[in-house]
């Protein structure tokens, strides 16, 4: 079997230096056009190949990043790496996605796998058991070994790292307030993610914010799983307890919209809905859902900028920045005109 061509081999048989051949391949003008196609045409009859993997080892540089999320069934992180895989094809990076399905043990194995220089850096969505038991020492591991790290969403507040989050409480107040405008009196906050950082902090921005309306009224509904929120939010709306719902995440909504269908609730006259993140499924609902943008794909793309800054920084310390993406509310079929 014919061995595949190398470098060396090309020059050998063209009679020429390993490097003028490498040079000839990429155009550099210090090798004559004559060579440089006589270099092109043995290249493409040998079906000749870079080593890519040898030519990273000697820049020390793979081109390549590792992105892990706690899960792509959550539209969000589906947009979110949309926005990083196109901004990275877009300066000639190549994205490995990794799915910690929410588990710290799976998010420490996959910086593990990829920390001996298979890739050149980390974007990261951290797991719920990450940030639950506050457990982040596989990932200062990772910047320990000198790769970049760069944080999205979900984040931990006590590893320094550049980071890229959502105004999380600040739009949580404004939905308040927007729905207050609205003719709310009665809120209720609905979350399947009060473990979550996120989730704390809507859920912070939705009471604190409450608390300091006079004539206005907070109902929680949290629960931890799908049965336990659906029989929450039924009993809330059998009962006329609430005029207004903030669902803070993607699953509270849709569930929280079947049940308005069931019970025959009039959206919005009698009830006003706002779910937090633009899904696809969001866009399609009946009526449409009212939601808080997180402009998951421009996350992405911050993502990959921030860690692009970091790699041609050189080694050189440079402060961990922390960039907030302001949300916009899309009001739809949910909320009052």
């Amino acid at each position: 079997m014919n061995s595949k061509p190398t470098l060396k081999s090309l020059a050998e048989q063209l009679n020429l230096s390993t490097s003028t051949v490498s040079k000839a391949l990429k155009d550099s003008d210090e090798i004559s056009a004559k060579t440089i196609e006589r270099v092109k045409a043995l290249a493409k009859m040998l079906d000749y190949r870079p080593n890519t993997a040898a030519a990273s080892l000697r820049n020390r540089q793979t081109k390549t990043i590792a992105v892990i999320v706690p899960d792509i069934i959550n539209d969000f992180f589906a947009q979110a790496l949309m926005g990083i895989e196109k901004a990275a094809s877009e300066n000639g990076y190549r994205v490995v996605t990794c799915i910690s399905n929410e588990s710290v043990d799976k998010e420490k194995s996959y910086c593990n796998m990829f920390s001996n220089g298979a890739v050149d850096g980390f974007i990261i969505a951290a797991s719920s058991e990450t940030q639950q038991t506050n457990n982040f020492s596989h990932l200062q591991s990772v910047m320990d070994a000198g790769l970049k790290l760069v944080m999205f969403d979900r984040v931990l507040d006590d590893l320094k790292c550049d980071k890229i989050i959502v105004d999380d409480l600040e739009s949580a107040t404004n939905m308040v307030d927007f729905l207050v405008s609205r003719g709310g009196k009665n809120i209720a906050m609905v979350s399947a993610i009060n473990d979550l950082s996120v989730g704390q902090l809507r859920e912070q921005g939705i009471s604190s914010r409450i608390d300091q309306i006079s004539g206005v009224s907070y109902h929680p509904i949290i629960a931890s799983n799908d049965d336990e929120l659906a029989s929450q939010i039924e009993n809330h709306l059998s009962n006329g307890i609430i005029d207004s719902l903030i669902t803070v995440d993607h699953k509270s909504g849709m569930i929280t919209l079947q049940k308005v269908h069931e019970l025959g609730v009039n959206v919005p006259d009698d009830v006003q809905i706002i779910c937090y993140s633009n899904s696809v499924m969001a866009q399609y609902s009946y009526p449409v859902l009212s939601v808080v943008d997180q402009h998951a794909t421009q996350i992405g793309e911050q993502s990959f900028e921030r860690i692009l800054q970091l790699f041609k920084a050189n080694g050189v310390a440079t402060e961990k920045k922390i960039t907030t993406v302001k949300t916009t509310l899309l009001e739809r079929g949910t909320t009052r005109k």
